[in-house]
């Protein structure tokens, strides 16, 4: 029974580390301050497109960290000019 354990233990504790997100700053590896699509393309999951809102072709700071869920705006705030006027609030 003993040697079942550890495998039972890491396979629980596996999703703990693989959700854990790249930093902005470990993505934006060429450091001019923003993720260009070839180095959003190393953070799994991440859909560009739907995160570049602003659709310049590269995402901020701010565009990264709420495409990756480290955003958490105060209550009814919204990163500067990354929502348009008519566009339905973000759900909470």
């Amino acid at each position: 029974m003993r040697p079942a354990i550890l495998p039972i233990l890491l396979l629980t504790a596996l999703p703990i580390f693989a959700a854990t997100p790249l930093t902005f700053e470990e993505v934006d590896t060429d450091g001019d301050g923003l993720v260009s699509a070839d180095e959003a393309a190393t953070v799994e999951g991440l859909d560009f497109d739907a995160a570049d809102m602003d659709k310049d072709g590269t995402l901020s700071i701010d565009e990264y960290d709420i495409a990756v869920g480290n955003w958490s705006p105060p209550d009814g705030a919204h990163p500067p000019n990354l929502l348009d006027e008519d566009a339905p609030p973000p759900k909470p």
